[in-house]
């Protein structure tokens, strides 16, 4: 008998004696059926925070801050959104089980906004009087003003993404004043011609804040605005001496900065996680 019939009759008459099969009491057995398994998707931390579509209690323990917060279905990402009136500093959970990275997609695009956080972010380190440990990374600090956002991964499916944050007085005045010079500079210039002259006030901005940590809001607007002030000399150079021009900036920036939120004091660090 050819090899490939005779395993066809072995088989055959396996499968026979297994649909007829005799229990011993004259009861026919019926065959078993087997169900393949599908096997189990193993699930892996996010890589950013774009799936981050399930929303968690927004963080606000602290007048002027409203962080609404979201994660994805493993937990290892948290988006934070700065819907409140001020900003905050954002740094990793106390462990480093998380790291920062941006949030491009959930971002502001206008390009007024862009050079405002630039200038801010670009003019020069945080110092020790922010309220932020001295071991955290340059690059794992970040400031987010109203309407920006960031994003928090773990590399580990077992850790749920964490932050720590502060609502910080300084880089709120100086996003406030930078941002209200961008929209006027911006209509005119390019941001990367207009980016040393919002620098230059940002970094005047914190010199006032340092030397009058209890100057009124309008006043300390009015002082970075002012004649004597190098952010005044700043955008007096970039507008060629033009001292109509200056003067109609300063004195536009300076009615918007009138209505900008109030600014508070920095607090303390707070913790936000991405609840399991």
């Amino acid at each position: 008998m050819p090899f490939a019939v005779l395993i066809a009759t072995v088989a055959v008459a396996g499968c026979s004696s297994a649909e007829g099969a005799d229990s011993g009491d004259g009861t026919v057995g019926t065959p078993s059926i087997v169900i393949p398994r599908t096997p189990t998707a193993v699930l892996k931390p996010a890589t950013d925070c774009s799936q981050s579509t399930e929303p968690l209690e927004p963080e606000s323990q602290m007048d002027g801050v409203r962080l609404d917060a979201s994660t994805d279905p493993t937990h290892t990402s948290l988006l934070l959104q700065n819907t409140g009136s001020l900003s905050v500093i954002v740094v990793p959970d106390a462990s480093f089980a998380s790291r920062l990275v941006t949030a491009p997609y959930a971002n502001p695009t206008d390009q007024a906004s862009k050079a405002a956080l630039n200038a801010v972010t670009n003019s020069g380190p945080l110092g020790p009087d922010r309220g932020l440990p001295a071991y955290v990374p340059a690059t794992q600090v970040f400031i987010v003003p109203p309407q920006w956002a960031v994003c928090a991964l773990t590399d580990d499916i077992r850790e749920a993404a964490g932050v720590r944050y502060l609502r910080d007085k300084v880089s709120s005045a100086e996003y406030f004043v930078a941002k209200g010079l961008a929209d006027q500079l911006l209509s005119r210039f390019q941001s990367n011609k207009a980016r040393p002259t919002l620098i230059r006030c940002v970094k005047n901005t914190l010199q006032l804040l340092r030397a009058h940590p209890d100057l009124a809001d309008v006043e300390l607007y009015a002082e970075i605005l002012g004649a004597e002030s190098t952010c005044r000399a700043g955008y007096k150079e970039l507008l060629g001496h033009d001292e109509r021009a200056t003067e109609r900036t300063g004195t536009t920036v300076l009615n918007v900065l009138e209505r900008t939120p109030r600014l508070l004091e920095t607090t303390r660090l707070f913790e936000a996680l991405a609840h399991a």
